[in-house]
């Protein structure tokens, strides 16, 4: 073990003073290259459930890695945009401020999305003249890793974060990667904010592999029929406008170009074609091979857009997850020949797992169901009139959080038999377990309520909403197939594995959580984090020689 990482491993318990430790490109034993990798919407136990049908990468990290079995979310907005953040910066939405895939704007009375930036000019790259909204990382309130390791290296890193979803790949990244892209309706896409022009090796990557070309394949099994578990159809799937419930699913045959994009980028066809361009950048940017340390950071998006149409037991999850083992198995492969097997380290988890169906939850016997954001403002509407008198309550629900209209929260707060009331017809609607006022999301941390404190460590000021809902198990409020995004353990409990250079393989069963993989990288790679609130996993790490 370097003396940079013990170093970095000393800050991390409270045993240094915290400056940053620099030099670390200079290190033969340094990895050359942080290669970080998220499963949109991977629970868990889909590693005990469909690992037989992997072949490639997902088996290869899995068996040749450190597995931490107990990691999961400890907070309760359980959705895309706070998970990356978690796993970028290593600290929780209360830090990072990036509560749920978008927020309602008290200011503006309209919904603010999660590294949406006007400001931000789009650069698309197959089609520049699509228009697409900007996006920055401009409100993420805690550095990423990535930010990090620029601040701190003393030969410049080389930085590539790439997604499906822009909110994904930025949130990985960070503010300040070189390369930061995404499938937007102009194909690849980055925005001024991390460029400020189009980057020749992805011109270049795009001239040699047109979307045109990637558009004219369909979604076929992947696996032979018997390998797959359970059958290929159930009527509580909810595919999208142009797929049957079972496969083949069509694209390059469907007779609409945009409808034909579209389907393309909820299928995992296109995670594929992000792993080619993985591949080229490795040898056109030779990342990792270079007197540096390099980052790759790589979202697969489709698991979680195919999830919320066919569900965690469907044949579309599996092939989704046997492609993924397959790109992931492509990736590992470059790296081994490009950059070396002893030369590089591999964090790999999720930003959240997945409910079950609903109705197919009530089949098997589990208390189930939906909940709709109707019925939730019609409870408050009918208690505050009748309290207040007439008038509009309710200016927004989303998801959990219920946003008052302006002036509300302050006579709740002054009533509190009022809240009493209105605390009852909430608990009343079938699936909401619990409510939770500003009063009680804003105390200090500390609480043996784990309900509670889930819901505490997801409170962001001025961004929350005004009440805070915790849905029973098995009740999800969505119109898809199926959802997630609470404190359950099928949305919280998500994979967390590490590979490579100075991993100790094995399965660990102490406490972890995504907000971990930060602090653990900046061990690692011998610089620090200066907020994170996870913890340097170093039960996992190589001893020294």
């Amino acid at each position: 073990m370097t003396r940079f990482r013990l170093a970095a491993i000393a800050l991390a318990l409270g045993t240094l003073a915290p400056v940053p430790v620099q030099g670390v490109v200079s290190d033969p034993a340094a990895p050359r290259l942080i290669v970080l990798l998220s499963i949109d919407q991977m629970r868990n136990d889909y590693v005990e459930r469909y690992g037989h049908q992997w072949t490639g990468g997902l088996k290869r990290l899995v068996t040749g890695g450190a597995r931490f079995m107990s990691a999961a979310y400890p907070y309760l907005n359980t959705v895309t945009c706070p998970g990356h953040t978690t796993i970028s910066t290593g600290t929780f939405p209360r830090t990072h401020g990036i509560i749920l895939n978008g927020w309602w704007d008290r200011t503006a009375g309209r919904m603010v999305d999660c590294y949406v930036d006007p400001a931000s000019t789009s650069l698309a790259y197959h089609n520049p003249g699509a228009k697409v909204v900007g996006m920055s990382a401009r409100d993420m309130q805690a550095p990423a890793f990535a930010d990090e390791l620029r601040a701190q290296s003393v030969r410049a890193p080389r930085i590539l974060s790439l997604a499906v979803k822009a909110r994904s790949s930025i949130a990985l990244a960070g503010a300040r990667a070189d390369t930061t892209l995404w499938m937007g309706p102009g194909g690849l896409t980055t925005a001024t904010a991390f460029s400020p022009a189009r980057q020749a090796f992805v011109e270049d990557f795009v001239r040699r592999h047109p979307l045109e070309r990637a558009l004219e394949q369909d979604w076929t099994p992947l696996l032979a029929p018997d390998q797959y578990l359970g059958a290929d159809d159930d009527e509580a799937e909810r595919p999208p406008t142009g797929w049957t419930r079972t496969f083949p699913h069509v694209v390059g045959r469907q007779p609409d170009p945009a409808r034909r994009q579209v389907l393309w980028a909820e299928s995992p066809l296109v995670d594929e074609y992000l792993v080619s361009l993985v591949e080229d950048a490795l040898r056109t940017e030779q990342l990792g091979q270079r007197d540096a340390t390099d980052m790759l950071a790589m979202s697969f998006s489709t698991l979680d857009l195919v999830g919320h149409a066919f569900g965690p037991e469907s044949h579309e999850v599996q092939d989704t997850l046997a492609r993924i083992d397959r790109g992931i198995g492509r990736i590992l492969d470059a790296l081994d020949a490009r950059v070396g097997r002893d030369r590089y380290v591999v964090a790999l988890s999720a930003d959240h797992g997945v409910s079950p169906i609903p109705e197919q939850a009530r089949r098997a016997g589990l208390p189930s169901g939906r909940v709709a954001a109707g019925d939730i403002s019609k409870a408050i509407e009918g208690v505050l009139a009748g309290r207040f008198g007439p008038g509009k309550y309710v200016s927004r629900v989303t998801y959990t959080d219920i946003y008052l209209a302006p002036g509300v929260e302050a006579r709740l707060a002054a009533d509190p038999a009022a809240w009493r009331e209105l605390r009852t017809a909430l608990r009343a609607i079938p699936g909401i377990d619990r409510a939770f006022s500003i009063e009680e999301l804003t105390s200090p941390l500390a609480t043996d309520d784990p309900a509670l404190r889930a819901a505490r460590l997801s409170y962001y000021p001025g961004r929350s909403g005004d009440i805070v809902l915790t849905p029973r198990p098995y009740w999800i409020l969505s119109a898809a197939a199926t959802t997630h995004g609470s404190l359950h353990g099928y949305d919280a409990h998500v994979p967390l594995l590490l590979f490579g250079a100075g991993i100790k393989p094995g399965r660990y069963w102490q406490a972890a959580t995504p907000a971990d993989i930060a602090p653990t990288l900046a061990a690692l790679a011998g610089i620090t984090m200066a907020r994170a609130e996870g913890r340097v996993l170093s039960e996992a790490f190589q001893p020294a020689p």
